[in-house]
């Protein structure tokens, strides 16, 4: 339901003044944000993240200024091509927040909340819900204050990538691997030091990633902090526009984050238990791993012969690539590992492995996945070399699994600054990624 996706459009990376973690929020002008307009100018001499967090903490107010905030009050309007509404964001201390968002003309009525502790949605229905852990991480991201100066609780590792071209004028991207979810890509303006665009995945109506370009501008006073005052939003589902109407920062009652009895209900209820993603059924729309699928060509392939559609991999924020063969013997003691993780977890996360073979012929290879029952797909055989996969991002040796973000950046790989440190160090990272142990 569109609506829904209302519910997730305020930021409030606002909040953080102190902030450590990167922000991507800036300006992009007035009105829809414009397309993409990154360009890449340098990736040499780029500053260490601290620099660019101490940078943003000071043109946002000071750590002093967020810790020492009681509350924060703000009420935005919205409007979404014909409709428009109110959202009202509050957020309280410990990382408590309630964001409750309305319609013009409507009873329609949703809401996101957080004790702190425990994250849940509410829909328009009455019906709460648990918010899944990588959502309740980016929720947090985006309404709590403080988030951004307690960014090691929620960030296992992040870095500046390089200076790029954002509406005009020159940021600071700064990739951040959430320790639950998927990577965010945030950018500093350079000579502000605010955030101007902030890029991250978050699931649709029915469950899948699509692609959020969020914008910020018109940065203002509130209290002792500085906040944007319009938010700008585009992605499939459409494009949204917050203006800041009304913000204070005075005290908010703890029982306004109190978990309610819906909300007690709905984390009494079992988790349901997902099987792995059946290959054919999977979207074949988004934004992610263009170079990949490029180079991959327009299939790959399962352990049957049966081929589907490369452009699965465009709504897999993730992807590890397994460069591993049968007559490899660390390979064989690993894979077993690699796949059972692949069941247990691909059903509930949304990534996909791909197999990159470096057997000698094609039917060694499908004899490989065959009796080592590997159900994601393969490269095919006569496109693993032509592709320049295992030149661009495989190394020296396998087992070698290389995880690659979206935008088909390596995050972590078997080679680490040339020594070999295996690929179950990837897999464990990844996992923790994931939230799984």
């Amino acid at each position: 339901m569109r609506h829904i996706i209302v519910a997730v459009v305020l930021t409030c990376f606002v909040q953080a003044a102190g902030a450590q973690g990167k922000g991507g929020l800036g300006s992009v002008g007035s009105g829809t944000i414009a397309p993409d307009d990154r360009g890449i100018v340098d990736k040499s001499d780029v500053p260490e993240v601290q620099t660019v967090l101490d940078a943003y903490a000071e043109a946002i107010g000071g750590e002093a200024a967020v810790r020492g905030l009681k509350g924060l009050t703000r009420t935005y309007s919205w409007k979404m091509e014909e409709e428009s509404g109110t959202l009202l964001s509050r957020a309280g201390k410990n990382g408590a927040f309630r964001v409750d968002m309305t319609m013009d003309g409507s009873t329609w009525h949703e809401s996101q909340n957080s004790d702190g502790t425990k994250t849940w949605l509410k829909d328009a229905e009455g019906t709460c819900f648990p918010a899944a852990d990588a959502i309740a991480i980016l929720l947090r991201m985006e309404h709590d204050p403080a988030a951004l100066l307690d960014i090691s609780d929620l960030i296992r590792a992040m870095t500046v990538s390089g200076e790029v071209i954002v509406a005009g004028e020159p940021n600071w991207r700064v990739i951040m691997v959430p320790k639950i979810g998927k990577p965010w890509y945030l950018f500093f303006d350079i000579n502000t030091g605010l955030p101007s665009r902030f890029e991250f995945g978050r699931p649709d109506g029915g469950g899948r990633p699509i692609m959020v370009v969020r914008g910020f501008h018109d940065w203002k006073q509130v209290g002792p902090i500085r906040v944007p005052h319009t938010i700008q939003e585009r992605s499939v589902a459409g494009n949204v526009e917050l203006s800041l109407q009304e913000a204070n920062i005075d005290p908010i009652p703890a029982s306004t984050f109190a978990l309610t009895p819906c909300a007690k209900k709905a984390f009494a209820a079992p988790v349901e238990v997902l099987s792995p993603p059946d290959l054919n059924e999977l979207p074949t729309v988004g934004d992610y791993h263009s170079k990949l699928i490029a180079a991959i060509g327009p299939t790959l392939v399962q352990a049957d012969g049966t081929e589907v559609s490369s452009s699965i991999l465009a709504d897999q924020p993730d992807v590890l690539l397994y460069f591993t063969a049968k007559w490899c013997g660390p390979c064989r003691r690993f894979t077993p590992k690699l796949v059972k993780f692949y069941e247990q977890v691909a059903g509930r996360r949304d990534f996909m492995v791909v197999l990159v073979s470096s057997d000698r012929a094609a039917d060694q290879m499908y004899k490989y996945m065959k009796d080592y029952k590997i159900d994601f797909p393969a490269i095919p055989f006569d496109r693993i070399e032509k592709s320049g996969i295992k030149k661009k991002w495989g190394a020296r040796g396998i087992p070698n699994l290389v995880w690659l973000d979206g935008e088909d950046e390596v995050v972590r790989g078997s080679y680490e600054k040339g020594r070999y440190v295996g690929p179950a160090q990837v897999l464990g990272a990844f996992g923790r990624h994931l939230g799984i142990e």
